[in-house]
């Protein structure tokens, strides 16, 4: 197996366009008709992902119902079922709420979890959770 960094390409205006220099080379060293496994790779979108913690803030600051938006990003995560379930030999079952870092969950999987987040977010505090941003 190479060390070297996989190429990549992006889609632009219908066609697959080198994403770097170093992207063309290779592509330029490639035999005529080569084939390519190519993997989606979706982007998070920042502002989205501040969208969701700016909402969260104004929850708490609105309602009092949570100390902070940490503590319900943590209950929001429970709620949806967004949770790793860990059964010790020593007896006793935890629950360890997972990550929605940016590095762990692609867009599509974000924008399903926001989506969640926000219905039962509305359940808890009587209204939609987007009216608090006006």
């Amino acid at each position: 197996m190479s060390n070297k960094p996989r190429i990549s390409v992006k889609l632009q205006d219908g066609q697959l366009l080198p994403c770097s220099a170093y992207d063309a080379e290779q592509l330029a060293l490639a035999t005529h008709n080569a084939e390519f496994d190519l993997v989606l790779r979706s982007k998070r979108s920042e502002q989205h992902h501040k969208l969701y913690w700016s909402i969260l803030g104004k929850a708490c600051k609105a309602t009092g119902k949570w100390p902070n938006s940490d503590n319900l990003h943590r209950e929001l995560k429970m709620a949806c079922g967004f949770f790793q379930t860990v059964v010790s030999e020593f007896g006793g079952i935890y629950y360890f709420p997972d990550t929605i870092a940016m590095n762990k969950m692609n867009q599509k999987e974000f924008n399903e979890f926001f989506e969640l987040a926000m219905e039962k977010l509305a359940d808890a505090i009587g209204t939609d959770p987007m009216e608090l941003l006006k």
